[in-house]
């Protein structure tokens, strides 16, 4: 289970963005601590994205969501998943 934050909405936008640095340090080092890292991430752009209108932050959630999914299809994968 991830220490990140569920609930972004009582954070200021420089808030989310020393949540995410932190999030960097340590950095994730396995696949499951990066998916949830890219989770993480993707909240957080769009919280930005939304709150103000910012395309380039939505660009960055949709992003992360993409690299979350692939990588939940690899661990997937490499736990035999998919196979009947």
């Amino acid at each position: 289970m991830s220490d990140y934050p569920r609930d972004l909405s009582g954070h200021s936008g420089p808030e989310l963005v020393r949540l995410l640095l932190d999030a960097t340090n340590p950095p994730p080092a396995t696949d499951t601590e990066r998916t949830e890292f890219f989770d993480f991430k993707a909240r957080v752009f769009a919280t930005i994205a939304d709150r103000e209108e910012n395309p380039t932050a939505a660009t960055f959630a949709a992003r992360a969501r993409s690299d979350r999914d692939r990588l939940l299809a690899q661990i997937e994968n490499e736990n035999g998943g998919g196979q009947r």
